[in-house]
């Protein structure tokens, strides 16, 4: 019997994800086989995407292959974490679930345990829907501001129409008026461009932070020799991978390839376990990343003001005062 079933549409991407990724984590450290895990969170979590993994996952099919399998089965508006209406296949939703699937290769592939692992993920995840939230609150404001503003001009039409005044006739039925309506319609149109830009500019998030090394940390931890660590990541990214990811150069120019090299210097030389300098590390990246997407989204509030104070609130004036502006001067004695 289902008991809970995932909202959607207020809680942020990164938080539905780590919350399923919780429940799989305490599951497994339980002694819970992952495909018996899966099953019973598809019993207690009414949802779309959890049941088709676990319907993927009890045909025999391995459990990252099912995890990516109902990103691709999922329905427009399907998946727990497609809080956008989106859907999975098109959001941030699918790279969380898509590094979860590259966490659990790697771990059955190494056969290390995957607790450790699948709580650090959504740690990550969760602190990233804290700064969705972040980014939210920043583009309350203006965005209500921006609504308002445009429903003014209908406003001073109707307004105008009580006291006598032909606004509406003056904005269409005269020079002056049509360049108004064109020119308020224009920068309406550059104001709501703009501040998408800069909305997409602040979600530009990598997903999951220090996955790689991570990664290597969880396949070291399986007793694998370091080499084949890397290797067994570097498989597991190219099968499973996020896809989203911010582009930057494949091979020894990938910052995150350097990093993994520098840790495991380190190790070598100090005689540290490299598994714990490796979570450490990623430990560090997650901070870091989380930190400058907070910093963003506090930025995103002020920087709003300009596509509202440039555009929306001029368009106003010219979709609003002016036809009213100008319908008294046309009906004002000689």
């Amino acid at each position: 019997m289902r008991v809970a079933r995932v909202e959607r549409g207020r809680t942020p991407v990164g938080e539905q994800v780590a919350s399923v990724v919780e429940q799989l984590a305490v599951l497994v450290a339980a002694g819970v086989a992952p495909v018996q895990a899966w099953g019973y969170l598809a019993e207690a979590i009414d949802d779309e995407f959890v049941s088709g993994v676990a319907e993927e996952a009890s045909r025999g099919v391995p459990v990252a292959e099912a995890v990516v399998r109902a990103i691709a089965g999922s329905s427009t508006v399907g998946g727990p974490a497609a809080g956008s209406g989106r859907g999975l296949r098109s959001g941030g939703a699918a790279d969380a679930w898509r590094a979860l699937a590259a966490a659990l290769f790697v771990a059955t592939e190494s056969g290390a345990p995957m607790r450790l692992c699948l709580t650090d993920i959504a740690e990550s995840l969760r602190q990233l829907g804290g700064v969705e939230r972040d980014i939210a609150a920043a583009l309350a404001g203006p965005a209500a501001t921006a609504r308002l503003v445009m429903v003014l001009p209908a406003i001073a039409v109707l307004g105008g129409s009580l006291i006598g005044l032909d606004s509406l006739g003056t904005l269409l039925g005269t020079p002056a008026g049509v360049t108004c309506l064109l020119l308020g319609l224009l920068l309406s149109g550059a104001g709501r461009w703009w501040s998408s830009r800069l909305l997409r500019r602040a979600r530009r998030i990598d997903p999951t932070p220090g996955l790689e090394l991570e990664l290597v940390a969880v396949a070291v931890g399986g007793g694998g020799s370091l080499p084949a660590a890397r290797s067994l990541v570097r498989d597991a990214f190219d099968r499973y991978g996020p896809t989203r990811r911010p582009h930057r150069p494949d091979g020894p120019n990938d910052p995150a390839e350097q990093t993994v090299r520098a840790v495991l210097l380190l190790a070598s030389r100090s005689g540290a376990p490299p598994a714990l300098l490796l979570r450490s590390e990623a430990a560090r990246i997650r901070r870091d990343a989380v930190s400058a997407a907070q910093e963003r989204a506090a930025a995103l509030g002020v920087w709003l003001m300009l596509p509202l104070g440039l555009c929306i609130l001029p368009a106003f004036i010219l979709l609003a005062v002016a036809p009213v502006l100008l319908g008294v001067l046309a009906g004002a004695p000689m």
